[in-house]
């Protein structure tokens, strides 16, 4: 069987949730700014959640398909989606671009990637918008041996092991460089080429 680890369900797999998104309260004027770096579609909902006034003109930086999705659903305009979907070398590619922008940068509490330590030569504001906290399950929840088990951040392959531990007989598929790194302790898992959760779904497909 196929487990996706991740708050988003898909109906194609069984999911399992080991998280739950906190938003925090804050306030910001958008108006001040040039350009947003979403790293999360989990950024875009703590700015909806405080309801604060978008500005629809700004120049967003989104390090991924599910990212620019939101943005887009937002109702944002101007959307660069990075052809790097990975943290420190997303950093890299839109640092060029930034230079001359005041840049608002809506973070997780926890990052594995330092993206804004890249950006320091930027005019950058960081606001952490929200964090992931771990959920308490019960033992009977977890995935019965020779599983095939799919992650898509470093936050739930850390919640999965803090509730179930790991059985050698799984099978693991990362959707990108800083989970497979995660994993690395536990299992030699198989790194989707993109950061996509339909072909980490194919992917599992191929090796269960």
């Amino acid at each position: 069987m196929i487990y996706l680890v991740s708050n988003t369900p898909n109906s194609q797999v069984k999911n399992l949730k080991v998280c739950q998104i906190e938003f925090f309260k804050f306030n910001v004027d958008l108006g001040e700014f040039e350009a947003l770096i979403i790293t999360s579609k989990n950024a875009i909902k703590a700015i909806l959640n405080n309801k604060i006034k978008l500005n629809l003109d700004l120049d967003v930086f989104a390090i991924g398909e599910a990212s620019a999705k939101a943005c887009k659903e937002a109702g944002f305009k101007n959307i660069y989606i990075a052809k790097n979907s990975h943290g420190i070398e997303f950093a890299q590619e839109i640092l060029p671009l930034l230079k001359d922008k005041k840049t608002l940068f809506i973070k997780a509490k926890e990052t594995v990637s330092d993206i804004a330590g890249k950006l320091n030569d930027i005019n950058l504001t960081s606001i952490i918008g929200y964090e992931n906290r771990y959920l308490n399950l019960e033992p009977n929840l977890a995935p019965p041996p020779h599983s095939t088990l799919i992650f898509t951040s470093p936050s739930n392959v850390k919640g999965f092991i803090k509730n179930f531990g790991w059985d050698k007989s799984y099978k693991a598929v990362s959707i990108g460089n800083a989970t497979y790194e995660a994993l690395k302790p536990y299992s030699n898992s198989k790194k989707s080429k993109k950061q996509d959760i339909n072909e980490c779904i194919k992917l599992a497909l191929s090796i269960v």
